[in-house]
């Protein structure tokens, strides 16, 4: 395998930098994933031509594609599954289906020879890795509001995967077989969710990890990646596509570690950090690397299609969220979760890249539903931000002005006492989450 390593570096600067321009946008409307795919671009075959997408470099993309899925896992709160709020953002979903189809078979007028289920599929899924940043550093992710969101993006990605999986697989198999691969492997994940939950809760394994947590050893973070390798070869034995078994050793992990541990928010920061710090960035910036911006350019057909694609999104995946009305408190936040779970980009690409394998889609379409992916994530969010329909979280109080004179006792009192009294609540509140 052939290391890069001028590509890697310029990978590194172009995650460090990509935040950091987001962060000078007035607004800051741009999420830093679409600069991380732009800058993919630039410094990619279809640019300057620094980087190829080979070697370590799609090694690591790989990584972050299946530690991007896991961590959309990770935020999947399994006993929604099963409440209204699950009912609700799935008959969402089943309405997206039956819109995308007749939109779908529209596109095809434009993108000719294209399949019609890559295409439906397409536009039909979300993007939960962008859709839960941007609730997080809006500070929503907590709110009525962020959990309706949250669940509406979790059925539209798990969803749209497993019916991916389902009509669309490496190994050429019928329909039922994959049903049955698929059914196998949600038995092999119900299993594992209940022996991992009584493993790692059990007296000495909790000590184990306890003791371990701030130690060189980080047993609890080792097991998250052994959890995600095991369901990742678990569904490639299948015949079940690898990203599937990402997202669902996510959803494993969320629910086999599930306890009221001091520690359990650091083990969350642990995961982010090595996810959107590193490997999750690096997907992003090498989807850049290889989009294929000749070919989007091609023909006029292959970028009038571009604005088409981003329209049926927005008709099939974002028109449904009105269904929301009624538990979201109004129109207005209804429109809100719409936009936001019409944002996709993950999915898109996956779908480009099935399409190509299997020559069901040309390399123009491929193009042209990645720019119409990147496009979703740089309006949609945009105006959901504007409308933000979420209640923001109360004011810190004041601090409150030392007193003048302090007496010889209250000096006696420490350090200790001092720093205590200075210290606000709203002081000791970490800020809000950031994402790569």
């Amino acid at each position: 395998m052939s290391v890069q390593f001028v590509g890697l570096l310029l990978l590194a600067v172009a995650a460090f930098a990509a935040p950091l321009v987001a962060r000078l946008i007035p607004g800051r409307f741009v999420p830093p994933v679409v600069l991380e795919v732009l800058a993919g671009i630039v410094i990619g075959p279809q640019g300057l031509g620094l980087v190829r997408p080979a070697g370590g470099v799609y090694l690591l993309y790989l990584l972050g594609f299946g530690f991007l899925l896991f961590l959309a896992g990770r935020e999947i709160e399994v006993r929604r599954f099963r409440g209204p709020t699950f009912r609700l953002t799935g008959l969402s979903f089943l309405v997206s289906l039956a819109v995308a189809v007749p939109a779908a078979l529209a596109l095809r007028v434009i993108a000719h020879g294209a399949d019609v289920r890559l295409l439906a599929l397409a536009i039909t899924a979300s993007t939960l890795g962008v859709m839960v940043p941007v609730l997080r550093d809006a500070g929503a992710i907590d709110t009525e509001f962020g959990q309706i969101t949250v669940m509406a993006g979790s059925v539209g990605e798990f969803g749209a995967l497993l019916l991916l999986t389902v009509l669309f697989s490496a190994e050429p198999e019928p329909t039922w077989v994959q049903v049955a691969y698929v059914a196998a492997l949600g038995v092999a994940a119900l299993l594992g969710a209940l022996g991992m939950r009584r493993l790692w809760q059990s007296r000495w394994l909790r000590g184990e990890l306890l003791e371990t947590d701030q130690s060189t050893s980080q047993l609890r973070v080792r097991g998250a990646f052994v959890i995600l390798l095991s369901f990742t070869a678990i569904a490639h034995e299948f015949g079940v596509d690898a990203l599937l078994g990402a997202f669902v050793g996510g959803v494993v992990l969320n629910i086999a570690d599930r306890d009221d541990r001091p520690t359990q928010e650091r083990y969350q920061d642990k995961l982010h950090a090595i996810g959107y710090g590193f490997l999750v960035p690096v997907f992003f910036i090498v989807t850049g690397v290889q989009f294929d911006l000749r070919s989007l350019f091609a023909s006029t057909a292959s970028l009038a299609l571009v604005p088409a694609v981003v329209i049926a999104i927005l008709i099939a995946r974002g028109l449904p969220a009105l269904m929301y009305r009624s538990a979201l408190g109004g129109t207005r936040p209804a429109l809100a979760a719409g936009l936001l779970q019409a944002t996709t980009l993950t999915f898109p690409v996956v779908v480009a890249e099935v399409g190509l394998s299997f020559h069901l889609l040309t390399a123009a379409t491929s193009a042209a539903l990645v720019g119409a992916a990147l496009l979703s994530v740089l309006i949609f969010p945009a105006l959901a931000l504007l409308l933000r329909p979420w209640t923001p979280a109360p004011s810190a109080p004041p601090l409150a002005q030392p007193e003048p004179v302090r007496s010889q006792s209250q000096d006696r009192a420490g350090p200790g006492r001092a720093a205590t009294d200075c210290a606000s609540p709203a002081a000791r509140q970490p800020g809000p989450a950031t994402s790569g």
